[in-house]
């Protein structure tokens, strides 16, 4: 296994799935045998769904980072232009899109859950700044992150007046 880690390079997993696997191989015989290397541009097929669950896994726990395309096509063994095919085919976004909704997600799951400032939502969440974060998220959802935390506030507060329900007496 080591040889042929090796040998297909140092930026495969060989846990990643079977197809990059088979792939580099082929690769590799037809470069040792000296033929022609096949033509994958044409494979119009999305990623499997093993190496998309370990994509979204990897971007999920790094939301706070810049991503770039050659780290992510490196984390599944192909070049960056194919990464960009494969996962707008399997997911119907780009990669940028992708990554914001994920962000965008965790923003709304912070926001109905605690009072973090605005700011550092963006921060943490990995967007430029609050403004663009708020922006995104207006573009979303329709409304701006503080009147989403607001409405998420007055869903949890008990009813005007201060008592609380009691139990109808039969």
């Amino acid at each position: 296994m080591i040889r042929l880690r090796g040998k297909l390079g140092q930026g495969v997993s060989l846990e990643i799935g079977s197809e990059i696997v088979a792939r580099k191989l082929v690769l590799r015989l037809v470069e040792l045998l000296g033929g022609k290397k096949p033509d994958w541009h044409d494979d119009h097929s999305g990623f499997t769904p093993p190496v998309m669950k370990q994509i979204v896994e990897y971007l999920d726990t790094r939301l706070h980072h810049q991503f770039c395309l050659q780290e992510l096509a490196s984390l599944v063994g192909c070049s960056p232009s194919h990464f960009a095919r494969k996962f707008r085919h399997t997911e119907g976004l780009s990669l940028g899109r992708f990554i914001n909704r994920r962000r965008l997600a965790a923003a709304m799951r912070t926001l109905q859950n605690d009072s973090t400032p605005l700011a550092q939502i963006a921060l943490d969440l990995g967007f430029s700044s609050q403004s663009h974060f708020t922006r995104l998220f207006s573009d979303l959802t329709g409304m701006t992150p503080a009147k989403f935390q607001r409405q998420c506030r007055h869903a949890c507060d008990p009813p005007e007046g201060g008592s609380k329900p009691t139990a109808a007496r039969s």
